[in-house]
């Protein structure tokens, strides 16, 4: 429902603060589902105020009063160094995603792409794989990581075995055509992992993560799965190590492939390994 008495210090009018409110929704469907039942809510955190949007059949939760102009960035120093981050001597979150992605594959040869690496490492020491053959870069922006990169907005004849997007799809503003544009760069059997938060249902006013720089998408379960239908695509859920530490228990795995032989390997693999595999938790320098 919306809040009433939030809507009225917007506007000076309660009733037309509703039906201001009611217009919007209707003017903006669900960007996975097209449903235009959406329920907004306010949210006042560190005097800042986002208004979210919660899709009522998907539960696909939107925050773009926190969106961030990628392209205006000129050095990948503006990014935080966490121990997710791969760095030349540390082996970060996207080294661990693409040793698993290989482990599931169980083929050699491999093209890989990790897509919005930021300042990450990590695509030097996926290069050592002993199954890897090629590793690329792929952004929205070049920020002049590695001269082996391709700014997806601008497409490419090239396809890929393993994609890893590590913390990337939280930052969709249109998630009904930037996983379509992934999916597209898979071979037949490839696999595309992404590290994200799942949305659980509950409070959003209460999940730090949709209120992090530049995280403008929150997936449910069942909005993975709208998105993963659309293209054809056969998907998992997947526990990371990190999320029984400080990263929290909505973090996921979520692991698409177009082959139903793929997704085999994949329930394969965890019946021997409890958890994914993630980075050291550590501090890094």
């Amino acid at each position: 429902m919306v809040d009433v008495r939030r809507v009225a210090q917007l506007v000076r009018d309660p009733r037309e603060g509703v039906r201001v409110v009611a217009r919007r929704l209707r003017a903006t469907p669900c960007l996975v589902c097209g449903s235009r039942r959406q329920r907004t809510q306010v949210v006042d955190r560190k005097k800042r105020s986002y208004e979210i949007r919660i899709c009522q059949r998907c539960h696909y939760v939107s925050n773009f009063t926190n969106t961030v102009d990628y392209t205006a960035f000129e050095s990948v120093e503006s990014f935080r160094l966490s121990p997710r981050v791969g760095t030349a001597e540390h082996q970060g979150r996207e080294f661990h995603m693409a040793a698993m992605g290989a482990d599931i594959l169980r083929r050699q040869g491999l093209k890989v792409m990790v897509f919005g690496a930021g300042r990450s490492l990590d695509y030097q020491h996926i290069a050592q794989l002993p199954a890897v053959d090629k590793v690329v870069m792929s952004d929205v922006v070049d920020l002049g990581v590695d001269a082996d990169f391709i700014n997806i907005t601008e497409g490419t004849s090239q396809r890929f075995d393993l994609i890893i997007a590590c913390e990337v799809v939280e930052h969709f503003t249109d998630p009904r055509a930037e996983f379509p544009r992934l999916f597209r760069l898979l071979t037949r059997n490839g696999l595309l992992v992404c590290s994200t938060n799942i949305y659980d249902g509950r409070n959003v006013a209460n999940h730090r993560y949709l209120y992090s720089r530049g995280h403008t998408s929150y997936y449910s379960p069942k909005a993975i799965g709208v998105i993963a239908r659309r293209s054809r695509m056969r998907y998992d859920f997947r526990l990371p190590a990190i999320a029984t530490g400080s990263a929290g228990p909505r973090k996921r795995y979520v692991l698409f492939t177009k082959s139903r032989g793929i997704l085999r390997r994949i329930v394969d693999y965890f019946g021997d390994h409890a958890y994914a595999p993630s980075e050291d938790v550590g501090p890094t320098e």
